[in-house]
C-alpha cells in the first residue's frame, strides 16, 4: 500500500475514534455502495484500500450492520477477500451464513477452520455451497448431524472422499433418508457399494 493511502488510513483511524455507531454504519453502507458500483474495475491496490477501510468500519458497529454487509457482499467475487473471511468466522450465523454459503472467495483452509470450530448452523451453510472440495466435506461428515450429512450428500457439487463415503455409509445403517441419498450418488467408490447395499438392508 502506498504512503498516501497509509496516511489516509491513519487519518481515518483518528476520525473513527470520535465516530458514533450510527456514523460508522452510514459510512460502511456508503463504502459498500461504492464497492458494488465499481469494484470490477478496481485494481488490486484499490481493493486492498477498501478492505482496510471496511475492516476498520466494522470494528464497532451493530450486528444488524454486519448482517446487511454479509448479505450484500456474499455473492460478489470482487469483494475484499480478507473482509469476507472475517465475516465467515463470526459466531453469529446471521452474519457468517450468507458468505459461507455463497462466497467464492473463501479458501478451503478458511472453510475447514470454520467447520472445525463453529456450530451446526455454520456446517449447514457450508453444506449448501455450489462447490465443496472433499477436504471440507470430510469435516462436514465427521462433525455434522443428520441434517448436515443429508444436505451435503444431496449436494451434487460436493465432492466426497472415500473416507467420507465410508462414514456416510456407516451412518446410513441407522438413517434410511441418508441411505437413499447416498444411493443416488454416482461417484460412490466401487469397493464401497456392497456396504451401501448392506446398510440399506
Amino acid at each position: 500500500m502506498n504512503p498516501h493511502a497509509q496516511s489516509l488510513l491513519s487519518d481515518l483511524d483518528v476520525t473513527l475514534t470520535k465516530a458514533s455507531n450510527v456514523r460508522r454504519t452510514d459510512m460502511l453502507r456508503r463504502m459498500t455502495d461504492l464497492l458494488l458500483a465499481s469494484a470490477p474495475s478496481f485494481p488490486p491496490e484499490a481493493v486492498a484500500i477498501f478492505n482496510a477501510v471496511m475492516q476498520r468500519l466494522t470494528q464497532e458497529v451493530e450486528p444488524k450492520a454486519l448482517i446487511e454487509l454479509s448479505g450484500r457482499l456474499a455473492a460478489v467475487s470482487s469483494a475484499p477477500p480478507e473482509l469476507i473471511a472475517r465475516l465467515s468466522q463470526s459466531d453469529d450465523i446471521a452474519v457468517s451464513g450468507p458468505v459461507l454459503e455463497k462466497s467464492d472467495l473463501l479458501t478451503d483452509d478458511t472453510l475447514v477452520g470454520v467447520a472445525m470450530t463453529k456450530g451446526l448452523g455454520h456446517l449447514l451453510a457450508i453444506a449448501g455451497r455450489v462447490q465443496i472440495n472433499d477436504v471440507v466435506t470430510d469435516v462436514l461428515v465427521d462433525r455434522g448431524d443428520p441434517a448436515v450429512r443429508c444436505k451435503v450428500t444431496a449436494n451434487a457439487g460436493a465432492l466426497l472422499s472415500e473416507r467420507g463415503f465410508a462414514k456416510l455409509i456407516t451412518e446410513a445403517r441407522n438413517d434410511k433418508a441418508l441411505a437413499a441419498l447416498v444411493a443416488k450418488r454416482n461417484d460412490i467408490p466401487p469397493e464401497l457399494q456392497p456396504f451401501l447395499k448392506m446398510a440399506r438392508g
